[in-house]
C-alpha cells in the first residue's frame, strides 16, 4: 500500500474526522408545503365521494366509456408522458449509480525489436482501476432525492395527461351529441315549416291570405335550410377531433356515431367536499409540489459543493514482459478535493438554485389558488344549469302548445298567419336553448370533474 508521510496522515485523518463529524449535516432538507384552504367549498352539498378513475360513469353512456378507454390506450400524449416516466426513471438510475464504486479495465499489447540485438521483445498489460466517492456532505444524497421528485413528477404527469385527455374526450363527445341534436331539430322543424308553407300557398291560392304571409313562410323554411350546414359542420369537427383524441379513424367514428344518440346528462348531484382533499388529490398541484421537491433538492447539491470531496480510489497493473518476465504495481489511497477559490462560481450556483426553489414554491401557490378557484367556478356553474335545464323544459312545453293551438287556429280560419310564424320560431329558438342548456351543463360536469382530479361525490338527486 501507499505509504503516507506521518505528518500528512495526521492532517488526512484530522480532516477526514471532522469531514465525518459535518456529515450529519443534510444540505437541501425538505418538507412538503401545507396549504392554507377553507373548509368547505361555498356551493357544497353533503354527497358519497366516487372513485376518482370513472367520474365518466354518470353519464352511463357506454359510447362515452368506449372512446375514453381507447383514448387512454392510444391517445399520443398519454403516450409521451409514459416516456417521460421512463427517461425519469433511467435519470433515478443513473443517479442511484454515482454511490456506487466505479471500475475500468484498460489494456494494451507491444511487439518490438530490443535494441542491441535482432529479438523481438512482447509486452502485454492490462490495469484494473477503481474508485468510489464517499458521500460525506450529502451531494449524491440531494441528488437521489431530486431524481426522485422527478421520478414522481412524471407520473403524477402522467395522471394530468390522462385526466385531460378524458375530460377532453367526453366534452367532443357532449359536443357531438349537442350538434347531433341540434340537427335533429332543425330538421324537425324544416319539415313543419314546409307543412306550413305548404298550406300558406294553398290558401294563397284560395285568395284567403296576401302574398307578405307567403314570403314570410317562405323565409322559415329558407333559415331552417341556412341553419343547416353549420350545425353539420359542428358535428364533423367534433368527429375529428374524437379521432385526434383517440387516435383513431374519423370515417370508422363517424359511421358508428351518426346513428344517433341522447345528450348526455350527468346522472347524479355532485358534490366535491373539503378544499384539502382535493388539493391532496389533483395531480397537477402533486407536478408543482415534486418540481418544488426537485428545486430544493438542487440547493443540497449546491450547497454541498462548498465542502471537501474524499474519493477512495485504487489500481492494479500486471505486465507481461519478454521472456516470461512480470511486473506487478498496485497502489491505493483516499484522495481529498477541498474548493478554495472558484471565483465565486458556488456561490453564484447556490444562489441560482436558491431563487429556482423560490420560483418553485410561488408556482406551487399560485397552482393551489388555481385549483380552488376552478372547483368553485364549476360547481356553482354545475349548480346553476340545473334550474337553467328545468326553465328551459318548460318554455319548451309552453311554445309546442301554443304552435299547436295557432296552427289549428290558422286552418279553422279564427287567427291570422303571423302568429303560427311567431310561435314556431319561438318553439324552435326554445329547443335550441334547451340543447344547448343540457350540453352547458355536462360540459360543466366535465369541467368540476377534472378540475377536482376525478374526486366528485356522486350522490342520487
Amino acid at each position: 500500500m501507499t505509504e503516507f508521510p506521518s505528518v500528512s496522515r495526521r492532517l488526512l485523518l484530522g480532516g477526514l474526522a471532522s469531514a465525518f463529524a459535518l456529515s450529519a449535516c443534510s444540505p437541501g432538507a425538505y418538507t412538503a408545503p401545507i396549504a392554507e384552504t377553507s373548509q368547505r367549498f361555498a356551493s357544497d352539498s353533503p354527497a358519497r365521494r366516487a372513485g376518482s378513475n370513472a367520474w365518466w360513469a354518470a353519464f352511463r353512456d357506454k359510447n362515452m366509456d368506449a372512446l375514453i378507454a381507447a383514448g387512454l390506450a392510444r391517445n399520443l400524449d398519454v403516450q409521451t408522458a409514459i416516456a417521460v416516466i421512463r427517461e425519469a426513471e433511467a435519470n433515478a438510475r443513473l443517479v442511484g449509480a454515482n454511490d456506487l464504486p466505479q471500475a475500468s479495465l484498460e489494456g494494451a499489447a507491444s511487439r518490438g525489436l530490443n535494441s542491441g540485438d535482432v529479438s523481438i521483445a512482447e509486452s502485454s498489460s492490462a490495469t484494473l482501476g477503481v474508485s468510489w466517492l464517499i458521500d460525506i456532505f450529502g451531494a449524491n444524497r440531494a441528488a437521489r432525492r431530486g431524481a426522485s421528485a422527478q421520478v414522481d413528477a412524471a407520473y403524477l404527469s402522467a395522471e394530468v395527461a390522462r385526466l385531460t385527455v378524458a375530460s377532453a374526450i367526453a366534452s367532443a363527445y357532449i359536443d357531438l351529441r349537442y350538434y347531433q341534436q341540434a340537427v335533429s331539430l332543425t330538421r324537425q322543424s324544416l319539415d313543419s315549416r314546409k307543412r306550413t308553407l305548404a298550406l300558406t300557398r294553398e290558401q294563397d291560392f284560395l285568395g284567403s291570405v296576401s302574398r307578405v304571409e307567403v314570403l314570410q313562410a317562405e323565409q322559415l323554411v329558407t333559415q331552417a335550410e341556412a341553419a343547416l350546414p353549420a350545425l353539420e359542420l359542428g358535428f364533423d369537427q367534433s368527429v375529428n377531433r374524437l379521432a385526434t383524441l383517440t387516435a383513431g379513424r374519423s370515417a370508422d367514428l363517424a359511421a358508428r356515431l351518426r346513428k344517433g344518440g341522447s345528450q348526455p346528462r350527468a346522472s347524479y348531484s355532485a358534490s366535491v367536499g373539503i378544499p384539502a382533499d382535493v388539493i391532496r388529490v389533483r395531480p397537477d398541484i402533486g407536478v408543482a409540489e415534486r418540481n418544488l421537491a426537485t428545486a430544493v433538492a438542487a440547493v443540497g447539491e449546491a450547497e454541498a459543493a462548498f465542502y471537501p470531496k474524499l474519493t477512495l480510489s485504487g489500481s492494479v497493473t500486471p505486465i507481461d514482459l519478454a521472456g516470461g518476465g512480470s511486473l506487478k504495481t498496485w497502489g491505493f489511497g483516499p484522495q481529498i478535493s477541498v474548493p478554495l477559490f472558484t471565483g465565486g462560481a458556488n456561490r453564484a450556483r447556490l444562489s441560482a438554485a436558491e431563487a429556482r426553489a423560490e420560483q418553485a414554491r410561488l408556482a406551487w401557490q399560485g397552482a393551489v389558488l388555481k385549483a380552488v378557484e376552478e372547483v368553485e367556478n364549476a360547481l356553482a356553474a354545475y349548480n346553476r344549469d340545473g334550474r337553467a335545464v328545468g326553465a328551459q323544459s318548460r318554455l319548451v312545453s309552453n311554445a309546442d302548445e301554443s304552435v299547436s293551438l295557432a296552427r289549428t287556429s290558422y286552418e279553422l280560419g279564427e287567427a291570422g298567419f303571423f302568429p303560427v310564424l311567431d310561435a314556431e320560431r319561438t318553439l324552435l329558438s326554445a329547443r335550441q336553448d334547451l340543447a344547448n342548456a343540457v350540453r352547458q351543463r355536462a360540459l360543466n360536469f366535465v369541467a368540476l370533474s377534472a378540475a377536482s382530479a376525478g374526486g366528485v361525490g356522486l350522490a342520487q338527486p
